[in-house]
């Protein structure tokens, strides 16, 4: 009895170790590209976490100024789920962190570079740490200065899970499970749009703000009466609108000084990404 006692001691202190040290190896896993590359408009980037858990990133942009590899700091952290920096910045208590790969990707322009672009950047994760299923809705979120975040999703694939979305700013990236109804998914995404206009209104021309104006509030009548299709038509003409607008008519500039809004890339980010929802309703 004396020793069955003695080994359940030796044993529940080697777990309790064994948890300890991994927990503290999971907070102190922060890592930065193992591989990187920066050329034109386009960055990618491979980041080796642990033995099963890589990702890789890619970002392209329309037009960058000053990109190179010495003007951006990439990171990547394996996160504890539960920990209450993530938790109190999800938007949903039915948002979660997706327990095989928790993985914050971090991009931060150096404030002093003089980087910068027009428009969006598509920003795209790659892993094989988990495997694409058309029925799990993982998505692409990101969150600027540690605020709620954000989807962004414009595809989800497969090999084995790839998901792509676009930004007009910098800052955190995750793949997170979002089990809220599409209906919650798409209000949310449509209350964003309007408070990003209504924000910015100094920011864009008055022929163009009408014509933004009209395009948001025909996505919401055809929502209203549940008419995904014309809500989908009238954000994809509201997307060639803004693709089409100039720097003269709206703000379209990020720099990573921070001392611009680049408007047009946050709205069509936002479209976007609504698109995205609408169409796989």
């Amino acid at each position: 009895m004396m020793y069955t006692a003695m080994k359940f001691r030796q044993l529940t202190t080697v777990v309790a170790t064994t948890a300890l040290l991994l927990l503290s190896t999971a907070q102190a896993q922060v890592v930065t590209p193992a591989t990187l590359t920066v050329d034109d408009n386009k960055i990618q980037a491979k980041l080796t976490l642990s033995s099963l858990i890589e990702v890789d990133l890619t970002v392209e942009f329309e037009n960058s100024i000053g990109l190179n590899a010495n003007n951006i700091d990439i990171t990547a952290e394996l996160l504890d789920p539960t920990d209450v920096t993530i938790t109190e910045r999800l938007p949903s208590l039915l948002t979660s962190a997706v327990s095989g790969f928790p993985v914050l990707v971090s991009i931060s322009p150096k404030t002093d570079a003089g980087f910068g672009f027009e428009g969006v950047a598509m920003v795209e994760l790659y892993t094989k740490a988990i495997h694409y299923t058309p029925t799990i809705p993982w998505r692409l979120f990101t969150s600027h200065d540690g605020g709620e975040f954000e989807d962004i999703t414009t595809l989800t694939s497969s090999g084995s899970f790839r998901a792509r979305g676009s930004t007009g700013q910098f800052s955190d990236f995750i793949i997170l499970l979002d089990n809220r109804s599409a209906t919650s998914v798409i209000n949310g995404k449509v209350s964003s749009l309007s408070a990003t206009v209504n924000d910015n209104r100094d920011k864009i021309g008055a022929l163009l703000e009408a014509a933004i104006d009209s395009g948001v509030n025909d996505i919401q009548s055809a929502l209203a009466v549940n008419d995904n299709d014309a809500a989908l038509v009238a954000v994809d003409s509201l997307i060639a609108i803004l693709d089409n607008a100039s720097g003269n008519e709206i703000a379209d500039v990020w720099r990573s000084s921070g001392d611009v809004v680049n408007v047009k890339g946050l709205l069509l980010t936002q479209l976007q990404t609504l698109r995205f929802s609408l169409r796989v309703l």
